[in-house]
């Protein structure tokens, strides 16, 4: 059997409940002559390093066996962690150390308890979905989701704090099943769950599968000089399954949140990176389910304010996401033509355009 020392995250016993499968138990405190923790700065989580003359709180986690070890060793080669073996007070014990020449720009004290308060919840989410892979996929696979894992996260978070829109509140529902049965950069989640109906009878578990995309942020970017917009058109395979014979389509700037980032921030990144315009005021449209019968994604929608008078009509990409846009500017009349022709396929785009044209009669756009 082996002793482990907890230094960090693994200290919050639910997350040490999912990452072992099971509960940690009673943990012991000491202190670890030799090293140092604190949090890396501008991050979520903690480091430790060898520092002589310094030393930290641990907990030990007494008794594990081989398939403890086994869970325990996938989730931190996650992040790229490698278990050794350090002396302490004359015994063995197994610790697990970072990368050695990593960056570690350091920041603040590590305090658990106020670690737990400010990042507990999402990466014990974050969490459940890397260890829903064990003995499926190799830490590395993971690994490279990690960032859109914690930005789903991040999303199901706001969700719950999203008040409703609806009459209808705090009625019965139950979960039957619940199972991810695909991972990957779009999760596919199995759900059964029953509900009680308007007339107040309780419904069969209704089977449904369902993609979890977290959440994301379209944006306009609109010249109220100018009276332009600013669109973007990229191939889309989900058109050439649905069997369109033009897959390239007109689109609003749009993207994923980053964990960590508001979505004035997502708005912003995105309309850089996909159409390298600056946006200098932002105005909301609304926060929507965009197919809320298979799709659990929220988008957030704005009209981003831009001076377009430069030629944007060239394209641009993020060769790691696979990227291949074109961006181009349109006259607002122009582009707003394509939604009296019922031409656009792109709701977002459809959405943005009617608001900007309801915006541009308030507030007595084009400016001069």
């Amino acid at each position: 059997m082996t002793d482990l020392a907890l230094y960090g995250t693994l200290r919050d016993p639910d997350i040490l409940t999912i990452v072992l499968g099971r509960a940690g138990g009673e943990m012991p405190s000491a202190r670890l002559s030799g090293y140092r923790v604190a949090m890396v700065a501008g991050q979520h989580y903690p480091m430790i390093r060898p520092e002589g003359g310094a030393d930290c709180e641990i907990e030990i986690l007494h008794g594990l066996d081989a398939g403890d070890l086994a869970r325990l060793d996938f989730y931190e080669d996650v992040f790229g962690y490698t278990r050794i073996t350090i002396s302490h007070e004359a015994r063995p014990l197994q610790i697990y150390l970072p990368p050695e020449g990593g960056s570690w720009p350091k920041g603040g004290v590590f305090d658990p308890v106020t670690w737990a308060v400010a990042h507990g919840a999402l990466t014990r989410l974050a969490a459940q979905e890397i260890m829903s892979s064990y003995g499926i996929e190799t830490a590395k696979a993971v690994a490279g989701r990690l960032p859109i894992i914690r930005a789903r996260a991040q999303a199901h978070l706001r969700a719950s704090d999203h008040p409703p829109a609806g009459k209808t509140s705090k009625r019965h529902m139950s979960i039957a099943h619940q199972e991810t049965v695909y991972n990957g950069f779009f999760n596919l989640i199995d759900i059964a769950a029953s509900y009680q109906r308007f007339d107040g009878s309780l419904s069969e578990p209704a089977g449904r599968l369902i993609l979890d995309l977290g959440e994301a942020v379209t944006v306009l970017p609109y010249d109220p000089k100018r009276d332009l917009v600013l669109l973007i058109e990229q191939f889309r395979p989900a058109a050439v399954v649905q069997g369109d014979p033009n897959p390239w389509l007109l689109e609003t700037v749009a993207g994923i949140c980053d964990e960590g980032e508001t979505y004035e921030q997502t708005a912003q990144r995105e309309a850089r990176e996909e159409a390298g315009v600056a946006l200098h005021a932002l105005h909301l449209i609304g926060r929507y389910y965009p197919s809320q019968g298979a799709v659990a994604q929220i988008l957030i929608s704005y009209i981003g304010l831009a001076d377009l008078a430069q030629d944007y009509d060239s394209t641009h990409s993020l060769l790691a996401e696979g990227e291949d846009i074109r961006a181009l500017t349109l006259p607002f009349d122009e582009a707003f033509r394509l939604v009296r022709e019922a031409r656009l396929s792109n709701a977002p785009l459809l959405l943005s355009l009617m608001a900007l044209d309801r915006m541009r009669a308030e507030r007595g756009w084009p400016s001069q």
